[in-house]
């Protein structure tokens, strides 16, 4: 008995070629989905999809359905997308059915159908969602996905782990299994390379007839025919695939390849296990032969020298055996260096997998972009419709051949062949898994996957795997987004469920790993830029990156990338923060005993270069070290404001690490800003062709980080009374804040650079041209002087309330960072500020929330508690940088201000007095005194004045007391002072860092080992400011009240004018001018006049140099103050001056008598003429001097 077709395939091969049967069936049949004829819907569509099915192409019915859903009419769009939906839901049964299913599916239309989604056409995108949502809440989620899927899982995709081919075998033979890896499947490639020109709706068709018989007949089949013969019986015909291939391959499936991403390294490091026990003898790695290598050159002579050590150490000197050990010492660190290396390696490649061959980009990226299109238009029905459909086949025969490939790829990862039958494994081995699981396996997939070197591809290859990854992370995004807003909801079994696919499909780590590897090859390019590449590379490639092609771009080439996963690290941080602690966490933590080992484990976290689990990712040295070097200028700088939106976005979930990472961070900050400044001030250097060439940078860069600066300093230092700030705990924010007021100096330095661009560009205006335009500074980054102020104050405004003192002392330190360069600094006393120091005044000036009152109460506070200076040499306070700060600030306020804000001053002056400063914290407060009482008018309040009386006279004493610090005691009990036999510095000597360097004196009290030259200068300091100070401090009716501390001043001050050594020189110029000026007052002489006359009548009193002109003065007030004193001298004889004998007596005492004419005005003592030619004559003939000599000795002035 014979069976005939009812049509002769002639005939029928004739009907397909030269007619169009099928077109005008197809069009009759989708004509009658209309809303008037639906009673014929169920049969017409029946009808349909067997048409579709035995149609000879799958064209035919697709390309009526598209052009109707691509029709330029609104209309015509909208009722195909009515019919399609028709369509859709009547097929349901029949295409879900293990039975009746057929292996082709409306794949374009459906694909045209998900394109409308984001249509900018209003209604037909309505339609569509509304399509979508109802077949997503039909558990039609699968239907949609399958065609997707068949696009990601693509056989061409097959990619093994770097782990398994690295521990496999060596190196020669990696690269030539790779090679002969890549010769699969070429005509697949040339069809692929064909399509490039297709349009997109015949570029989305999915063949899954061609798939089944790629993956069953194994391309090597001849090689492997002799070791696996039981594939010859895998072929089945394509009619056959429906039925018996779905049933089988869905047994198998169940049995040994359902979906399991969380056993790949498990599988892959239990594999390098076995083979490490197996075979070490293969040289597994680059490190392992390096290391035998070195062992096996530097063995012999370590073994050579301990042998001669051993045998003949006496022979060998002691420079042999120094030679010796710093060889072995640089052969260990090179051994070592080798091995960190390796290890970094290790840890930042371990997760990369490497494809077999090239692979149609278009379709993949096309697959991703229909997801991100469904994600962002409807993400919460999409995602709970994946998340509760399971991979279940025995319900579906939609999955069957996505678990099929699914399990091959699984195979191919470990090194097994992709085609042929499928190895049986145990059903335990891998459990079932839902649709959201395999989505997120498949976008880290291939975020994980790169070419190998060995393949011949182009460089639009590398460019299009690179784009594949970035869109790959940009649906992971999207997803992980949603899973974040459904576990924000906090319904624990939700919660439980996102938290363990997070754990399987190692989400956190494979995202810290990747942007690690990337970071790592731009600085990597970095490096080549820089140095000589060839050599380099030569030198310094490693295993793994020898195994995977990079390309060769320029270091932004994977800037994309690390954009993206910057943004998946901050969802996926918040989605942490919102699943909470495991209970694993909480019950530990419930234990006060165990502290101590969560301590440990968050340390060992922190600085672990590989995830640890279960800790966070803000607890994971991977993100902390990767947030540390992220602006660092060798990554790009065009990466810089993203890290800076990842950290500020984070910051109430940084937890532990909050401390550990934006005290790095904030540095990184200030040192790129400063770099910034640099190159402004030094704009005519030009920079070198490579730096230059290597990225331009955005005019508002300096205005990112400091947006940035602000909002993490903010958020650090100040307290938020807002209750959603309370994200981090008090610990936390402590520590915190802790990091970065150590850190405040560096960020008010870099504060007052940028300040001083400002104030530069709104000063210097150069001059124009011809045509009258500005020549300003060529820089663009700090054109907007106006915004950048802003930016600034903003900043420090908010800080001046909570966090006045620490500003004010980072200010001083700054200050003292800023001192005068030791070859400028041989200055007056008081070291001048130079241009930048002055800048700080001006900012702290321009801060509105510091008043000048608020400013002196700080002043006070920080040098009543000074910090110390980080990162000095020696150990210095900021209390006299402090002071020299408000010298400065208070020298620039007017004459209004300083009156309005006296008490202010005052307080700072009467506390700060008390304390143990240094000496030139005294000078200064004496300075600040002086400049104050000088430039305003007298007090017309008593206890104002009282007050101020007071005040100065503790400062003067304490000057004073300075003054005598290089007097000692004659006796034990003695109130005698003389000089100490000791070198002493000239003021313009004296170097203003010796000044300022608080560890030379840390007291003011008079003692043996404070050095001289704090004598001399406030000995010069009171001659300068101490009579005039005095004369307006006390009125014409208090003048006496100031005797009594002119004398204890002067207590101090004559011991150097009676010691006429040649090392007092600069005590006795000092002590003669603050004489002379203080004589000038007729109220003070009752101080001086008796110790004055002792000193003019020494035998030793003209013992001085030509530069004392002071006495001349000194003796003129002594003369003139009092009345009688001229003709008392005239008359005065000789037998005042005991020490010499009669003659020499005689001729001192005229000597004396000329030196007081002499002191005198011209002309001066013409009335005393003849009182002086007497006095003159007898003098001179009592000691045989000559009469012309003596006559003229005075005379002349007279």
């Amino acid at each position: 008995m014979v069976t005939l077709p009812p049509i002769a395939p002639a005939v029928l091969k004739m009907i397909s070629e030269k007619t169009d049967f099928y077109q005008r069936v197809a069009c009759v049949l989708w004509n009658q989905l209309n809303k008037e004829t639906r009673e014929h819907h169920i049969a017409c569509v029946e009808l349909f999809y067997r048409l579709h099915c035995l149609a000879p192409s799958a064209n035919i019915c697709e390309d009526i359905i598209c052009q109707a859903l691509l029709d330029r009419d609104k209309g015509t769009r909208l009722e195909a997308l009515f019919r399609f939906s028709v369509m859709w839901h009547l097929t349901r049964e029949i295409q879900g059915s293990r039975v009746t299913s057929h292996n082709r599916s409306f794949d374009r239309s459906l694909f045209v159908v998900l394109d409308s989604l984001t249509c900018s056409d209003g209604a037909i995108g309505a339609a569509a969602q509304g399509w979508l949502i109802r077949a997503l809440s039909l558990s039609d989620v699968a239907r949609i996905l399958e065609p997707v899927l068949l696009l990601l899982l693509h056989p061409r995709t097959q990619r093994t782990s770097i782990t398994y081919i690295k521990h496999s075998s060596s190196p020669d033979y990696v690269r030539e299994w790779l090679c002969k890896k890549k010769t699969l499947k070429e005509s697949g490639i040339s069809e692929s390379n064909s399509e490039e020109n297709l349009p997109l709706s015949q570029f989305t068709t999915v063949d899954r007839e061609a798939i089944w018989a790629e993956v069953e007949n194994a391309p090597e089949q001849a090689e492997l025919k002799a070791e696996q013969p039981e594939n010859e019986g895998s072929e089945q015909d394509n009619s056959e695939h429906t039925e018996s291939a779905d049933t089988s391959t869905g047994q198998d499936s169940e049995n040994s390849s359902s979906f399991s991403p969380s056993l790949e390294l498990q599988e892959v490091s239990s594999e390098d296990r076995e083979e490490g026990r197996e075979a070490p003898r293969a040289g597994n790695s680059l490190s392992a032969s390096l290391s035998e290598s070195s062992k096996s050159s530097a063995g012999p002579n370590l073994v050579r020298a301990d042998s001669e050590r051993t045998q003949a150490s006496e022979s060998l000197s002691s420079d042999e055996e120094v030679d010796l050990e710093l060889q072995e010492i640089a052969h260990c660190r090179l051994l070592k260096q080798q091995k960190e290396k390796q290890e970094l390696a290790e840890a930042l490649f371990k997760h990369m997998l490497l494809y077999l061959q090239p692979y149609d980009s278009r379709r993949v990226l096309y697959a991703f972009s229909v997801l991100e299109a469904v994600l962002k238009t409807n993400p919460k029905e999409f995602i709970e419709a994946v998340a509760t459909t399971s991979m279940d086949t025995s319900s579906t025969a939609h999955l069957n051949l996505i678990y099929n490939l699914l399990a091959r790829h699984q195979e191919a990862l470990v090194g097994q062949s992709f085609y042929g039958k499928l190895q049986p494994q145990s059903p335990t081995v891998c459990p079932h898994s839902v649709l959201i699981e395999l989505l997120t396996y498949l976008c880290l997939s291939f975020l994980r996957s790169y070419y190998p070197c060995c393949l011949q591809l182009t460089h639009r290859d590398l460019l299009a795997n690179r784009d594949v990854q970035v869109k790959s992370v940009e649906v992971l995004i999207r997803m992980m987004a949603q899973l974040a807003s459904t576990a924000k909801a906090a319904e624990p079994r939700s919660v439980e469920f996102i938290r363990e696919l997070l754990g399987r499909c190692k989400v956190q780590e494979f995202v810290l790993l990747s942007l690690s590897a990337s970071m790592y090859i731009s600085h990597k390019r970095y490096e080549l830029l820089l140095a000589d590449g060839a050599k380099l590379s030569a030198e310094q490639e490693l295993l793994e990156e020898s195994l995977i092609n990079f390309g060769h771009d320029q270091i932004w080439s994977e800037h994309p990338l690390q954009i993206e996963l910057l943004k998946l690290l901050q969802v996926l941080i918040v989605l942490e923060h919102h699943l909470g602690q495991s209970p694993e966490e909480q019950e530990s933590q419930a234990d006060l005993s165990k502290e101590w080992q969560q301590a440990l484990n968050f340390q060992q976290a922190i600085g672990a270069m590989q995830y640890v689990y279960p800790h966070p990712i803000t607890s994971q040295g991977l993100f902390v070290s990767a947030v540390v070097r992220g602006l660092q200028p060798e990554y790009g700088h065009g990466m810089h404001p993203t890290w800076v939106g990842l950290v500020t976005s984070s910051l109430p979930y940084f937890g532990k690490s909050l401390g550990w990472t934006v005290a790095p961070f904030v540095v990184q900050i200030c040192k790129n800003l400063d770099e910034l400044v640099k190159q402004y001030e030094n704009e005519a250097v030009k920079t070198s062709a490579k730096t230059s060439a290597r990225e331009n940078v955005t005019p508002d860069y300096p205005l990112t980080l400091l947006e940035g600066l602000t909002t993490i300093g903010h958020f650090c230092l100040l307290d938020h009374p807002n209750p959603t700030k309370k994200v981090s705990e008090p610990a936390n924010l402590r520590n915190a804040r802790n990091a970065i007021l150590e850190e405040l100096p560096r960020i008010m330095n870099t504060m007052s650079l940028l300040w001083s661009v400002i104030k530069r560009e709104d000063s210097q205006k150069r001059p124009t041209d011809f045509f009258g335009t500005t020549k300003g500074s060529s820089s663009v980054y700090f054109k907007a002087t106006k915004t950048l102020r802003t930016k600034i104050l903003d900043f420090l405004n908010p800080l001046t309330a909570q966090l006045g003192t620490q500003l004010m002392a980072a200010t001083a330190a700054v200050w003292n960072s800023k001192k005068p360069h030791r070859s400028h600094s041989k200055t007056k006393i008081l070291p001048v500020a130079s241009a930048s120091q002055l800048i700080l005044v001006d900012l702290i000036c321009a801060l509105n929330t510091l008043k000048i009152d608020t400013i002196l109460n700080l002043v006070k506070e920080v040098v009543k508690k000074p910090a110390q200076i980080k990162g000095e040499e020696k150990s210095s306070l900021v209390d006299i940088p402090v002071l020299q700060f408000s010298y400065a600030f208070i020298q620039r306020l007017p004459v209004p201000a300083l009156q309005e804000n006296f008490q202010p001053l005052l307080g700072l002056l009467r506390e700060s007095v008390q304390l143990n400063l240094a000496p030139p914290g005294h000078f200064l407060l004496l300075s600040t005194l002086n400049d104050f009482v000088t430039r305003t008018p007298t007090l017309e309040n008593k206890k104002d004045q009282k007050d101020l009386q007071e005040v100065t006279q503790k400062i003067l004493e304490a000057v004073g007391t300075i003054a005598g610090s290089s007097l000692e005691q004659t006796s034990w009990l003695s109130r005698n002072l003389e000089v100490k036999a000791q070198p002493q510095i000239l003021p313009d000597e004296f170097n203003v860092e010796d000044v300022n360097d608080t560890s030379v004196a840390p007291s003011s009290m008079v003692s043996a080992s404070a050095p001289s030259i704090y004598s001399v200068q406030a000995l010069s300091l009171l001659a300068e400011v101490l009579a005039s100070l005095l004369d307006v401090v006390y009125r014409s009716d208090e003048k006496e009240k100031a005797v009594p501390l002119i004398s204890r001043l002067l207590y101090f001050v004559f011991p150097y004018l009676r010691n006429h050594s040649a090392y007092n020189i600069p005590s006795f110029r000092a002590g003669a001018q603050l004489l002379s000026s203080l004589s000038g007052y007729a109220y003070t002489k009752r101080a001086w006049k008796k110790e004055v006359l002792e000193l003019y009548m020494d035998p030793s009193f003209f013992q001085m140099d030509t530069s004392c002109t002071h006495w001349r003065s000194i003796i003129d007030h002594l003369l003139t103050h009092e009345k009688t004193m001229f003709k008392d001298l005239m008359t005065m004889q000789s037998s005042a001056l005991k020490l010499y004998p009669s003659s020499e007596q005689k001729a001192m005492l005229l000597k004396r008598q000329a030196f007081a004419v002499f002191s005198g005005e011209l002309d001066q003592y013409h009335l005393y003429l003849p009182l002086i030619q007497g006095e003159t004559l007898a003098l001179s003939s009592a000691a045989n001097l000559q009469p012309a000599v003596t006559s003229n000795s005075g005379l002349r002035r007279v």
